[in-house]
């Protein structure tokens, strides 16, 4: 099993549906050095690095709900970190790495932020909003928690920001139709990566976490899940542009130079970037 360097610039790790299941797969930010880092039975998905680089955080049904996971690649084995929580999805870890923010849904309730900390102890619930949430984001300042949350129509979310205690929400969304679930923050603390449009005509954007003004990145292609590079000078994200095949892209921060990175017949999507 591979370890991330800083050889190639970095690596990236994302989801890659193989058959039936969810895997997690990694590749150097170049398009080199492609692997699969999981096969078996169960879906694995929303991989994100621990801030050492030396393992990753994932959701997996393995053992039945999604709880998460921890794969180290030093000892190259795969560590439960919660136990029968809810069904996680989307964790990200605080800027000091001792918390992880997620949305989980427990039982017949409404998807909402959670929090836990790093070893999986401690378990809470922060917010529940009035319908499911799909996606959060910790600012790098540590100051607030982003969220997309569903309006009520399938697969369409406004996005809001938060205090990470769950108070002060701001709704930063306006004068966007067709938005996705998905956010991921600038280095700043500034700008949010989210993706909008028609169906199957989504673009890449990046939105003001005060004033909600927007900056349209991409144009056609059907583009989703952003995400920053550790610099931030670039972004890493899925589309469908290829014969309507989900592979992964990078582009600069302004969306110029958009290159192809993965050429899968099957989707490759959810990715996440380290040095």
């Amino acid at each position: 099993m591979p370890r991330p360097t800083k050889e190639f610039g970095g690596q990236i790790v994302f989801t890659c549906t193989r058959g039936d299941f969810n895997q997690l797969c990694l590749v150097n930010r170049d398009g080199s050095d492609y692997a699969q880092l999981t096969d078996m039975a169960a879906s694995n998905y929303y991989p994100v690095f621990t801030l050492d680089g030396g393992s990753l955080l994932f959701a997996s049904n393995r053992n039945g709900p999604f709880d998460f996971y921890l794969l180290t690649f030093a000892q190259k084995q795969i560590v439960q970190i919660t136990n029968n929580v809810g069904n996680v999805i989307s964790p990200d870890y605080s800027p000091d790495g001792r918390q992880i923010v997620f949305a989980n849904k427990v039982g017949e309730n409404i998807t909402a932020i959670w929090m836990v900390n790093a070893d999986g102890l401690n378990p809470r619930l922060v917010y529940t909003g009035a319908r499911d949430i799909v996606a959060v984001a910790w600012s790098p300042n540590g100051e607030k928690i982003a969220y997309a949350m569903s309006v009520g129509i399938p697969q369409e979310y406004e996005i809001y920001t938060m205090d990470v205690n769950g108070r002060n929400h701001l709704k930063i969304s306006q004068g966007l139709q067709g938005i996705g679930g998905s956010v991921d923050w600038s280095l700043d603390s500034k700008n949010i990566l989210i993706y909008a449009g028609a169906f199957g005509d989504k673009d890449i954007f990046r939105i003001d976490s005060e004033t909600g003004n927007f900056i349209q990145l991409t144009n056609g292609g059907n583009n989703a899940g952003a995400s920053y590079s550790p610099d931030g000078n670039y972004i890493v994200f899925n589309s469908l542009r290829n014969d309507d095949q989900a592979d992964l892209y990078i582009m600069r921060a302004d969306g110029t130079n958009q290159v192809q990175l993965t050429n899968h017949p099957e989707p490759d999507w959810g990715a996440r970037w380290i040095d």
